[in-house]
């Protein structure tokens, strides 16, 4: 009996180029664009859902018409603070809502995926929550661009106060920021000091705010009307209490350092390469290796608060998959999660990617909660741009799968759910034929209910399903150690 052919997956329809996006409009709880089609006349300029677009700069160039760049950072206070008033209020949605909150979304996981929604209303109002409640709203400043010499300034304060911070965590790798020479249409202000994390804590040490490892905020105003920088009360301390001399007062290291039991190799330099924190248009941050590096090298380890799996799930439930997919990764062996919320490390900069450069292991930590360490898969080159990224959505894999097996798509995976108007994750790791195209479904038991709020279907999940953090860790049954910042079993 002759083979069957191997089945051919269609991706989609013919594709247009977005030459621009000249106006908005709501209908049915979604916003929609008018666009105007490169190669095309004005007659053929049509009005699309937001879920319809992938042109993020497109969408940037937009948004940058309607808002005042000199001024619209001063308004933002006011409308976080009223957002449930602003549900049903067109206006404000189109002049506001949509334009502030297309400059954050475009760098959740750094414009790597697109989390389509049909109630793009609700799921912009409850992702401008997320950000006024976790005091992140700094990521709306982007279009305030500060001058050249505020800019430079500004660095030079934001650097030597990380030096500072990583003093304090000798086994960290050193993390470089780079700003581009020539700032185009948005200026990312870099990640707040007082918000990062650089080895994990529990939810007692988080409730403690130790100062050793949650350094205070300044209340100084830098680059683009932000609060980067920290407090001098945790840089002018006497010197058996400065984290930069632990190091030199084992005995008192010991009694100052209140974060969670660790081996005392574990805090030696465990990650030999240097990483380089780099901004690019329509993503934001960017982590990428500053050299070139071998294969299964140590590069750097998440860090969060560890809060039970519950939390990942209530987070969903809460503000949906664009905030949990981008804040929590499971810890395997444990019902524990990290949560990188508020308080999170500089791995929430590394991209999806279908055919990742990297992935995470276990590795011994001294304490209950193994590390969660990422590392080189391949080499990190000029090939691939030194690029770092992981594979966050594989832990849907087999549910994508079964659904797609469930159900016909003989005009792709994208296109069936456009038709059928659900929601799901779109991937845009531009990786061709290893491109999963379709990262996850909407798990809710609302999900074919076009019409349906996203926030009702969030608070009618799948009872089946329980979101526990991203699945990032290759292997569960190997925990490793790192010596001369090398893996060891």
């Amino acid at each position: 009996m002759a083979k069957k052919k191997p089945a051919v997956e269609v991706v989609d329809t013919e594709q247009y180029i977005v030459d621009k996006i000249v106006g908005n409009e709501i209908k049915d709880r979604a916003i929609h664009y008018k666009v105007k089609w490169e190669g095309y006349s004005a007659e053929y300029d049509s009005s699309e859902p937001e879920w319809r677009i992938t042109a993020e700069q497109k969408l940037i160039d937009f948004a940058l018409t309607v808002i005042v760049p000199e001024t619209y950072v001063d308004t933002i206070p006011t409308i976080l603070s009223q957002l449930k008033s602003y549900e049903y209020d067109e206006e404000i949605i189109q002049t506001a809502i949509d334009p502030l909150s297309i400059l954050a979304l475009t760098t959740v996981q750094c414009g790597s995926v697109k989390f389509i929604d049909n109630d793009s209303i609700g799921s912009k109002l409850f992702f401008l929550e997320y950000l006024r409640d976790i005091k992140q709203e700094y990521l709306l400043h982007s279009a305030a661009l500060p001058s050249d010499e505020v800019i430079d300034q500004n660095m030079k304060r934001y650097s030597a106060e990380l030096r500072y911070r990583l003093y304090a965590f000798p086994e960290h790798p050193l993390i470089r920021i780079l700003i581009p020479e020539d700032i185009e249409k948005l200026f990312y202000s870099p990640p707040l000091l007082s918000q990062l994390l650089f080895e994990p804590v529990t939810v007692e040490i988080y409730n403690r705010k130790e100062n050793h490892l949650f350094a205070p905020q300044s209340t100084d105003i830098g680059f683009n009307k932000t609060r980067p920088f920290l407090h001098e009360s945790y840089l002018n301390v006497k010197k058996c209490y400065d984290p930069r001399w632990f190091e030199h007062f084992f005995l008192d290291r010991r009694l100052l350092y209140n974060g969670m039991p660790r081996d005392v190799r574990s805090r030696d330099r465990r990650f030999g390469c240097s990483l380089l924190l780099e901004q690019e248009l329509g993503r934001g941050w960017v982590l990428r290796a500053a050299l070139d590096v071998e294969e299964e090298i140590p590069l750097i380890m998440m860090a969060g608060v560890i809060r039970p799996c519950q939390e990942a799930h209530k987070s969903l439930c809460r503000f949906g998959e664009r905030v949990a997919f981008s804040s929590f990764i499971e810890i395997p062996g444990t019902d524990s999660c990290l949560d990188r919320r508020e308080f999170h490390d500089f791995t929430k900069y590394i991209p999806h990617s279908c055919n990742p450069t990297c992935s995470v292991r276990l590795v011994k930590s001294g304490n209950d909660y193994p590390d969660l360490v990422v590392y080189s898969k391949v080499k990190l080159n000029e090939a691939n741009n030194h690029m770092i990224s992981l594979d966050y959505y594989k832990g849907f894999r087999k549910e994508v799968n079964r659904y797609f097996h469930k159900n016909k798509h003989p005009e792709g995976k994208v296109f069936h759910l456009f038709e059928k108007k659900m929601d799901f994750v779109q991937c845009q790791c531009l990786m061709g034929g290893k491109c999963r195209n379709v990262l996850y479904v909407d798990r809710s038991l609302k999900a074919e209910n076009p019409n349906e709020k996203k926030k009702h279907k969030l608070e009618d999940m799948d009872p089946q399903f329980q979101f526990r953090g991203m699945a990032v860790v290759d292997d569960t049954n190997r925990i490793w150690e790192i010596k001369d910042a090398q893996f060891v079993e």
